[in-house]
């Protein structure tokens, strides 16, 4: 008894298994397809897959004929296993069908509904299952009711054809990106190694930059490098490119870098560009809430020579600026400006105040009585006469609005 209940475990064990073992759809080059596992599928360097099929045989394919493997789910296995089985009818079909439905197997699902209308065109179910509009007394796939609407079937979804289009220029865009961003990381390695010669190849390529489809790739490395001279150097190749991403870096490093010299040298790239509203985005830096920025900016208004900075400029040779001020401690206390020009104690044990300061801008200052030729120190009032009597006297646009 124990030996033929043994027997029955085993079995069991053995259909279970069955159920489980691993399977691969081998697609061919000819379109063909087989389906079984691949038993030396470990071996990557072996010139033939042998596959171990559903019938018990064993086949050996070349690799140079296989287009792709697909493993297989247990679901998926399942499913092959129930067509075996399955009559070539419209209710198996169906019946099949529907199971995939319940299965989730929605590719399968759709190919079972397929093989029903092979069977019967007019199988209404398998239609409308596969949005199929009756109209003037025939059948409209979704595909073709969506065509009439101009709409195309692309990655899962209708687009228009423009849409589609946009989408593949963006994906070809993402590759070049892709391919540019590995290019440059290679010879930013190579740059600063241990080999001289590799090091001074990798540096003429940089310096021969001049495809503008790299400036992506270029700012990118840009924004992340810290050794200065290697950032000159890809800012010198960067501005060689010329296009609104590689300006705005430009623009970004000449405000915000620590380091004086390159600040100065990516503001001589700009101005050597020659493209009209170059000062554009120093006049709204002139706004920002960090007052070195602030200075920064209008030091590089006055170098630009734009005088139509002039009035934005009257507007930041005195700015406002939040700070903190004051202490918990018991045993500090601090001075703090009032908004109306005096002052007032601050005691330990009171938290500290976020209080608006007036802060004379040196560089803004100096930037504007360049342009202006006069100079009437922080006293923005009689900037803005003598501003509004120039405008009257020369009739030209010397001024842009704050």
């Amino acid at each position: 008894m124990r030996d033929f209940l043994s027997l029955i475990l085993s079995l069991v064990l053995a259909a279970a298994s069955s159920l489980t073992a691993h399977a691969d759809v081998v697609e061919l080059k000819n379109g063909g397809k087989i389906h079984g596992e691949i038993a030396n599928a470990s071996d990557k360097r072996a010139a033939n897959y042998v596959i171990s099929t559903d019938g018990g045989g064993r086949m050996t394919i070349p690799r140079s004929e296989v287009v792709r493997v697909v493993s297989q789910s247990p679901l998926q296995e399942e499913y092959h296993r129930r067509t075996l089985a399955a009559a070539d009818t419209v209710d198996a079909h169906w019946q099949l069908a529907q199971w995939c439905r319940q299965q989730k197997l929605i590719d399968e699902y759709r190919g079972e509904l397929a093989k029903i209308l092979e069977l019967d065109p007019n199988h209404e179910q398998a239609r409308l299952a596969l949005g199929h509009q009756k109209q003037s007394g025939g059948w409209r796939s979704r595909d073709e009711v969506m065509a009439a609407r101009g709409l195309v079937w692309y990655d899962g979804k209708y687009y228009t054809q423009h849409h589609i289009e946009l989408l593949e220029q963006a994906k070809a865009a993402k590759q070049v990106d892709a391919d540019w961003n590995k290019r440059l990381d290679r010879w930013r390695r190579l740059l600063t190694g241990r080999r001289q010669v590799r090091s001074d190849e990798a540096k003429r390529e940089i310096r021969a930059l001049k495809d503008p489809a790299a400036a992506p790739a270029v700012v990118a490395l840009l924004a992340e490098e810290t050794d200065p001279a290697v950032k000159r150097l890809l800012m010198d190749v960067a501005a060689q490119l010329d296009t609104p991403l590689v300006l705005d870096a430009l623009v970004q490093i000449s405000l915000t870098d620590p380091n004086d010299d390159l600040r100065y040298a990516a503001l001589e790239h700009l101005i050597a560009t020659g493209r009209p509203g170059v000062a554009g985005p120093y006049v709204r830096a002139l706004r920002n809430n960090d007052n070195v920025i602030v200075n920064r900016a209008a030091e590089a208004l006055g170098t630009i020579g734009d005088r139509d900075a002039i009035g934005p400029l009257i507007g930041a040779i005195v700015t406002k600026h939040k700070a903190l001020v004051g202490s918990g401690s018991p045993d500090q206390h601090s001075y703090v400006f009032t908004p109306s020009g005096g002052t007032s104690m601050n005691f330990g044990n009171s938290p500290p105040k976020l209080v608006t300061r007036d802060v004379e801008n040196p560089a803004a200052l100096a930037a504007l009585a360049k342009l202006a030729g006069v100079n009437f120190g922080f006293d923005q009032s009689a900037w803005r006469g003598w501003l509004t009597a120039e405008a009257k006297a020369h009739p030209v646009d010397v001024r842009r609005d704050q």
